[in-house]
């Protein structure tokens, strides 16, 4: 997680990280349709969307949860395309734009912490309500 905050919000909300997702909803008219397709991907979803969840509790950056919770939402797209019934299909469409539109937000966010606090870590964190009212602009 060293990447600049911009470039990380470029990265886990809109480009790299969806391109798989992209070309599974892409290509699903053509490839879903089998009771294998739908198992497959319903369970790799699950995991993967499980696998998120758990790592971005553990972390204390929130750059690093933060970038977990994006596996987590990937996983939750890939089960709504395992399901592949028109609205599960119509919810993972949505959910592609709506990530994109407020990962990059809480990305700039976590990136605005950092520099104003000098630090991302949540042990570090604690606390600064009274400092930040008190500050005169």
């Amino acid at each position: 997680m060293a990447a600049p905050t911009p470039v990380s919000a470029y990265l886990h909300s809109a480009t790299m990280v969806k391109a798989g997702i992209f070309l599974m909803a892409r290509l699903h008219p053509a490839i879903a349709g089998s009771e294998l397709w739908s198992v497959v991907v319903s369970l790799v979803g699950i995991v993967t969307m499980l696998y998120g969840a758990w790592f971005a509790l553990m972390k204390t950056d929130l750059k690093g949860i933060l970038a977990f919770s994006t596996v987590s939402h990937l996983g939750l797209i890939t089960v709504l395309l395992g399901i592949g019934s028109p609205m599960a299909i119509l919810a993972a469409l949505f959910h592609i734009l709506n990530h994109a539109t407020f990962k990059a937000a809480l990305f700039m966010s976590a990136g605005i912490i950092d520099h104003e606090a000098g630090t991302r870590e949540l042990k570090q964190l604690g606390g600064l309500k009274r400092p930040c009212l008190l500050r005169r602009y």
